[in-house]
């Protein structure tokens, strides 16, 4: 197995997603989305206490998902199966205004109706069909598509701005972005900026338009015409950059997953997002009155090889997990 370099702060390294059969997820992931299967070992024992796996786990099976461009070390889909232990799908039966965890996660296309309607024969299908809308300054025509166990795939043709670098005939990209519904958009923005210390990129509210509630988010008519929806992206480092997106709809209250959005539940478990200095970035985040939910530790993530990781959740429920390559 080789080692591939984690990128530095660059943006989001990895999602992972908990499930019941890799299989069900890695097959059109590569068949469709032409990512890349790199197999590893099973995950070493300080995975078990970074993720607080309850006790009766007699094994954490893996498999990483590349984007099909080499030259990207980042973006990548960490597929992980808890063996022993009972589980359930963490946003169970969701609809878009549930709240808690991590709703989805983002990739860019080229030909958004063609690769939408190869997963369909794989049996996934979405919360609406695709569609084409403005929001902010984007021009785009995205469908998020629902695969087994719950997980939910965003993928967005993007007219303009155009995608810088994204080659002619991509069926997705690395995963860029991912999208949580909150209750509490301030509560939650908070977090990221006065607690984390990220930069929030962009803010805006969408009121009395249909779109793309109704079609993108499968919001029921005519509630889609008058929901008033809050949108923020958050990025690290970037200012102008986002990897995760908060949507706050004010006016539809759903179920709160946020206590089923841990492991070994089935679901997008975490969010990776490699840091220059991690030890000074984990103390600035305690100082600022974070509470990490797995303190500071070193142990091996292949294939990255050794490195030190701390995380921490959301005030509803979505865990971010930092790390750097250890010098030992």
């Amino acid at each position: 197995m080789r080692t591939i370099p984690a990128q530095a702060t660059r943006g989001l390294q990895e999602a992972v997603l908990s499930v019941f059969d890799i299989e069900a997820i890695a097959r059109p992931m590569t068949d469709v989305g032409n990512y890349r299967r790199l197999p590893l070992p099973d995950a070493p024992p300080g995975q078990f206490a970074a993720w607080q796996v309850p006790p009766g786990c007699t094994r954490i099976e893996q498999l990483l998902l590349a984007p099909p461009d080499d030259t990207v070390p980042g973006g990548c889909l960490r597929l992980v199966k808890f063996h022993g232990l009972p589980q359930r799908v963490m946003r169970s039966s969701q609809r878009s205004w549930d709240t808690g965890g991590i709703f989805d996660v983002d990739v860019f296309t080229t030909d958004v109706e063609r690769v939408y309607r190869q997963l369909q024969c794989h049996g996934w299908t979405a919360l609406g069909e695709p569609v084409d809308y403005t929001e902010a300054h984007f021009s785009v025509r995205q469908v998020v598509a629902a695969g087994p166990g719950g997980f939910m795939l965003a993928m967005i043709q993007r007219f303009s701005p155009p995608v810088e670098g994204l080659a002619a005939g991509t069926a997705m990209s690395p995963i860029f972005n991912s999208t949580q519904m909150v209750r509490d958009f301030d509560a939650s923005s908070r977090f990221y900026v006065q607690v984390l210390g990220w930069h929030r990129s962009l803010e805006f509210r969408i009121e009395n338009a249909e779109e793309p509630g109704a079609e993108v988010l499968g919001l029921p008519l005519p509630q889609a015409r008058t929901a008033r929806r809050r949108i923020g992206m958050f990025h690290p480092t970037d200012p102008a950059g986002g990897i995760v997106e908060l949507i706050e709809n004010s006016d539809m209250h759903g179920r709160e997953f946020d206590a089923y959005c841990v492991a070994p539940n089935v679901g997008l478990l975490c969010l990776r997002i490699p840091m220059a200095d991690l030890r000074s970035y984990a103390d600035e985040v305690i100082a600022r009155g974070g509470r990490p939910c797995a303190p500071l530790q070193t142990f091996d993530i292949a294939p990255y090889g050794r490195m030190s990781t701390f995380s921490i959740r959301s005030p509803e429920g979505a865990m971010l997990e930092f790390f750097q390559r250890s010098p030992s």
